[in-house]
């Protein structure tokens, strides 16, 4: 999908770069630009098609091409060879040859840019261009700046990538584009906050959850208030009365809360995207006592602001990458969200110091590759 984006946009540029060689081409030949020698500056020089593509040459020989287009024309001409060179190495570092192309092209064309600079600039000021060939040049201008934006959104890939190493070797350690909390965005509170996202949860449950699986909100308090000590005494009186619903009852010795808190450790990795922080309700037991040793878990935002820097842009990174392709990310307690019309095909979430990221892939399609 990315190979043939770039490659489209490629396409594009180069058709464009190409229209206007074509139609410069036709203008010289056809002597709607007209030839001549004149005098500018106090010195003679030649302007016209022919005499201007011996100009580009001689522009970087000093006195030969005495006019202030020659700069500008080598400054140019440095960026695009700076440019492509750049272009070329990341895209091989990367090992993406697909980019190796529309490099190549976006340099051909900041190169063509001093050529019209020299052809025009000249006869406009000596009032010889025709009005025709103002329009075509014109005509022509704008068809290779249109084909350089083009070759550009064919290489954000990798311009971007080259902007962000600029931001780290200059040592920025936060994220320049990140959003502020939606607290201090509208001035809210912390309750008007929270009624705000019970009933955004509410409204979207089942785009959020399609499968019927909705995840509690997080609530501790109703964990602590229903511990009751009489219901615990009844399995104990009568142990034989009712087995099957009384089966699990009279495990209360302290072993039996230390074992959860011991096994949270290693279940915290396994809990994954679901973020559950309520174990079910036993048969016979109080809630109080059945949740006892279950500690509450962080939401996604919690755990990204509080995770190291590396991981962080990383996520960052991946969820820029994950909507250049047009899917659009939606954050809630487990996760990351990314859809598109309303289906799924991306899952990011935050597990101790990793990252976890789930694909909406058919897992039959690669069951012969790695």
């Amino acid at each position: 999908m990315e190979n043939k984006k770039v490659l489209r946009s490629t396409l594009i540029g180069f058709i464009l770069l190409l229209l206007s060689l074509v139609i410069t081409g036709i203008c010289g030949v056809t002597d709607i630009i007209n030839g001549g020698t004149g005098e500018l500056y106090g010195r003679p020089i030649k302007y016209g098609f022919m005499n201007s593509i011996d100009n580009y040459w001689k522009m970087w020989r000093p006195g030969l091409f005495a006019h202030e287009t020659a700069y500008i024309g080598i400054v140019l001409i440095f960026v695009a060879i700076f440019l492509t060179l750049t272009m070329i190495i990341m895209a091989l570092a990367k090992k993406k040859p697909v980019y190796l192309l529309p490099a190549l092209v976006l340099g051909a064309a900041i190169a063509f840019l001093p050529f019209i600079l020299i052809l025009a600039v000249p006869m406009a000021q000596l009032g010889v261009l025709r009005g025709w060939a103002l329009v075509l040049l014109s005509g022509v201008t704008g068809l290779v700046l249109f084909s350089i934006f083009f070759l550009c959104l064919a290489l954000r890939g990798l311009l971007a990538d080259a902007v962000n190493m600029l931001k780290k070797a200059g040592g920025e350690k936060e994220e320049p584009k990140a959003e502020p909390a939606p607290a201090a965005v509208a001035g809210l509170s912390e309750d008007e906050v929270k009624a705000i996202v019970e009933k955004y949860l509410q409204e979207h449950v089942d785009e959020l959850h399609p499968d019927g699986a909705v995840v509690a909100p997080v609530e501790e308090e109703p964990v602590e208030e229903p511990v009751e000590e009489e219901p615990v005494e009844e399995p104990v009186e009568e142990p034989k009365a009712e087995e099957q619903s009384y089966e699990e009852a009279p495990v209360e010795e302290e072993p039996v809360e230390e074992e959860p808190a011991e096994e949270d450790e290693g279940d915290e990795d396994e809990e994954g995207e679901e973020g559950e922080e309520e174990a079910p309700a036993v048969d016979g037991v109080p809630v109080g006592i059945a949740n006892k040793g279950k500690r509450g878990r962080a939401n996604f935002e919690t755990r990204l602001k509080n995770s190291e820097f590396d991981l962080r842009h990383k996520y960052y990174d991946l969820r820029d990458y994950t909507k250049w392709y047009g899917l659009r990310n939606r954050i809630s307690i487990p996760g990351d969200t990314f859809s598109y019309k309303r289906q799924r095909y991306v899952f990011v979430t935050i597990v101790g110091k990793h990252i976890r990221v789930y694909l909406g892939l058919d897992p039959n399609d690669y069951a012969d590759s790695t």
